[in-house]
């Protein structure tokens, strides 16, 4: 996707849908940041593929695992003032440990459906999910989940 922002509409439904099984701050972290190689591709000093080794599973994997601390430094760091103002901000480790996760896998899945330099099960080349649906449906799809997702948070 032309960098990260269809990528929130997912992580944004599906933070909404399991909010305790889910950190959503993880979750958004997780399904933006791979975009990280592709912008030094466009922008910088990396050469092409666009779509290198954080856009694979391993690789997603290796992006949760630093998310994952990362959100976890952040909620430690954050917790005096938390407290300090009563907020109402419930995390667990596992929480977002499977926020960051599902947020980098989804990522890695919804480029590989558009994307032929995407290899999702990298060591292997090939690809199962490339051209599984039209670029115009998944870009809908990811616009209007992040629509539902926005509706249920501020329902709740």
């Amino acid at each position: 996707m032309p960098l990260t922002p269809f990528h929130l509409g997912p992580a944004v439904l599906l933070g909404n849908l399991a909010t305790r099984r889910l950190d959503l701050p993880a979750l958004c972290l997780g399904s933006v940041v791979i975009d990280v190689r592709a912008v030094l591709v466009i922008f910088g000093p990396l050469e092409p593929p666009i779509h290198g080794p954080l856009t694979t599973l391993p690789g997603g994997a290796g992006v949760a695992a630093a998310v994952t601390i990362a959100v976890l430094a952040g909620y430690e760091l954050a917790g005096p003032t938390i407290e300090r103002y009563g907020l109402d901000i419930r995390w667990s480790r596992s929480s977002v440990a499977a926020g960051a996760l599902v947020g980098a896998w989804s990522h890695v899945v919804l480029d590989a459906m558009l994307y032929a330099d995407a290899r999702p099960l990298a060591p292997l080349a090939w690809n199962p999910l490339l051209g599984l649906l039209s670029p115009t449906v998944v870009y809908a799809g990811c616009v209007l989940a992040g629509g539902v997702g926005i509706g249920l948070y501020e329902r709740s």
